[in-house]
């Protein structure tokens, strides 16, 4: 029980080092990578627009989803909360809109909070869509702007304007003076205050997150204007631990943007090599746009399904047709969640041959117009067909849904390699039916017929489906404390490191059956096998010589490290930037189970070696990624020397 309160207080003492100019906002609070984001609009500004007033009936909706996604972690977006719906009231955020309306005669802001509230019930959390760049002559607070001249100016003095919306035409916030004003910061901490629930959600949207107005009579540039989005990001996660999501991403805001909804990695968005940003740091939605899925066009872009993609379901189709957003959700944020949390190990494209190669011997390929994902060499997704594991869950489940039908002979997971049967449910955007009790399995197998458009849960036979439990609701897999850096020791570990065990790569492994080690998604480089530079470490303890050497990676690895017994011990990591690539990494000790970065450290400039030295108990997992955290530049790819215990 002592450790017990000692692990607690452990892990509210998580926290991040990163140095000064590598300021950003990362580490987030939400890892929207494993999260399903999307959109729902509550009220457009036109009366032949989507009006979505009941929110009764928005709640029935969500728990629709909720029981299509399996009580998946969810945050909705909800656009058109404002006073006469969607882009109305800016450049200001409130009030709420008063003719909606919900259980109880509640009505307006007390019906918005009763939704924001009831939702959580059904593992969503809500946020809202705003723009901070528009304003309208028409808000109540344009002449608040323009009293303290907080309006993008062209150069004659004239207000810049932007496009027309619903009849309306819209001008530009100058963000720089806004922020300087300390205006930003009003209207951030209104709508806090109105809807202090944002809090708890952890994130807020910003719509346009891709257009930085210059004002040319502030002498204020599109940087500029970028710039200030930093330093909102860091306003909102400092004061209130919220994070930024846009629509687009942005290379710009790398570290600072943790999500773009519109996700196409094109000239609206990172515009990069997916190879370069893992999804912890930036993840995103769906490339289609509502307006393109009113169509029903089912394909997306090849490298989208290769890496895998959400989903918006901005459009109210999915809100009517909730079996639609079944489909959607069973074929590609269930892929793109299992996926993420696997790390990216090699992509090459050949002749419109798309393969990626991730971690746990995973493939996701895409050829011919086929999109097609193995694991361990068994098919785990076809096209329309998909077999995986619902991983978020504290029981062994696994979601298999067909858009066509048919019969197909689908393989386990290594995590049923001891199930005997199964019991098989029907999942409906409003029910769970059992349709086979304790079915056999067979070679570690399971043939099943499927009508069109049917989703099914398997779970080993006598498992209550009905008990919904996520692994984010079970305690951490361990703790960890950060607990000093040191330059000095350098490769002269013996006798400062290691007592209880150490891991010198390229040299000597010493470790006791209590703890275990192992590395995912590294490969061995070794820079100098008979060095006599202090820099490298010794191969041993008992000083056998020196060898500089690197675990690395193209994007990031992992080392895992379980402590068995409950103990406590000191482990410290040895980096070494050996041939003075300039290197930039983060190093996050994260839990083995849902990949929650418990802490986070940001490391560069370590040419003559540094150790980074923590307290751990439990199961725990480093994992280490080459981080652009200076603006979007090509540091070189992470690595690591040596793994000490104490």
């Amino acid at each position: 029980m002592k450790y017990r309160f000692i692990l607690l207080a452990w892990l509210l003492f998580i926290n991040s080092t990163l140095p000064s100019e590598a300021q950003t906002a990362y580490p987030f609070g939400k890892d929207l990578s494993q999260t399903m984001t999307f959109k729902i609009m509550l009220r457009c500004a036109t009366a032949d627009q989507i009006s979505n007033l009941d929110l009764g009936a928005v709640l029935k909706y969500l728990k629709q989803l909720d029981n299509i996604t399996r009580g998946l972690p969810k945050v909705v977006i909800l656009g058109g909360y404002q006073q006469d719906g969607h882009d109305h009231q800016y450049p200001w955020w409130t009030p709420a809109d008063n003719t909606f309306f919900a259980p109880g005669g509640l009505k307006g802001k007390a019906a918005l909070s009763w939704l924001m509230r009831e939702a959580v019930k059904y593992h969503t959390h809500c946020t809202f869509h705003v723009n901070p760049f528009d304003a309208y002559m028409e808000s109540p607070k344009w002449g608040y702007y323009a009293g303290k001249d907080l309006i993008c100016r062209e150069t004659d003095g004239s207000y810049l304007k932007g496009q027309k919306w619903w009849g309306r035409q819209s001008y530009f916030v100058d963000l720089v003076n806004e922020w300087k004003s300390g205006v930003t910061k009003e209207r951030i901490d209104d709508l806090i205050a109105a809807f202090p629930q944002l809090k708890e959600t952890g994130v807020l949207y910003f719509d346009n997150i891709t257009q930085y107005p210059a004002s040319p009579y502030h002498h204020q540039t599109s940087n500029d204007q970028r710039n200030t989005i930093k330093q909102i990001a860091i306003y909102l996660k400092n004061s209130y631990g919220i994070q930024l999501i846009g629509e687009y991403g942005d290379k710009q805001l790398y570290g600072y943007l943790s999500q773009g909804i519109t996700w196409d990695w094109g000239e609206y968005s990172l515009g990069i090599n997916q190879m370069e940003v893992p999804p912890y740091l930036m993840c995103g939605g769906r490339d289609i746009a509502h307006d393109k899925l009113l169509n029903q066009r089912l394909d997306i872009k090849p490298a989208l399904q290769v890496f895998g993609s959400s989903v918006q379901f901005e459009d109210i189709q999915f809100q009517h047709f909730p079996d639609r957003a079944q489909r959607e959700f069973a074929h590609h944020t269930l892929t793109y969640f299992n996926l993420n949390r696997l790390l990216r190990q090699k992509y090459t494209i050949d002749n419109g041959d798309y393969t990626l190669n991730l971690s746990e011997n995973t493939v996701s390929n895409y050829k011919n117009g086929l999109h097609t994902i193995t694991q361990d060499g068994n098919l785990i997704k076809s096209g329309y067909d998909v077999f995986m594991p619902v991983y978020w869950l504290d029981h062994l489940e696994t979601m298999c849904y067909s858009m066509d039908g048919g019969i197909r002979r689908w393989v386990f997971p290594t995590t049923w390699e001891n199930i005997k049967s199964a019991d098989i449910y029907v999942i409906t955007p409003d029910t769970i039916t059992l349709k086979e009790s304790n079915r056999r399995i067979t070679n570690h197998s399971i043939n099943l017929a499927m009508k069109a458009g049917e989703c099914l849960s398997i779970v080993p036979h006598g498992i209550n489906i009905h008990r919904i439990r996520t692994i984010y609701e079970l305690p951490p897999s361990g703790t960890v404390r950060f607990d000093e850096q040191d330059q000095n020791t350098k490769g002269n570990w013996v006798g400062a490191y290691g007592k209880s065990g150490y891991d010198v790569i390229g040299g000597k492994r010493q470790l006791p059956s209590s703890i275990n080690l192992n590395y995912v998604a590294n490969n061995l480089e070794t820079w100098a096998a008979n060095s006599t530079d202090v820099r490298a470490p010794y191969l041993s303890s008992k000083k056998e010589g020196r060898v500089a050497a690197g675990n690395t990676a193209l994007l990031h690895e992992i080392a895992d490290v379980d402590l068995k017994n409950g103990v406590t011990k000191k482990v410290s990591l040895y980096f070494l930037d050996w041939q003075r690539y300039h290197r930039q990494m983060l190093v996050d000790v994260i839990d083995a189970n849902t990949k929650k970065v418990l802490q986070s450290n940001s490391l560069s400039d370590f040419d003559n070696g540094v150790y980074l030295n923590y307290l751990v108990t439990g199961h725990v997992q480093f994992r280490i990624t080459r981080f652009f955290y200076d603006g979007y530049k090509d540091p070189n790819y992470p690595t690591f020397s040596g793994i000490f215990f104490d």
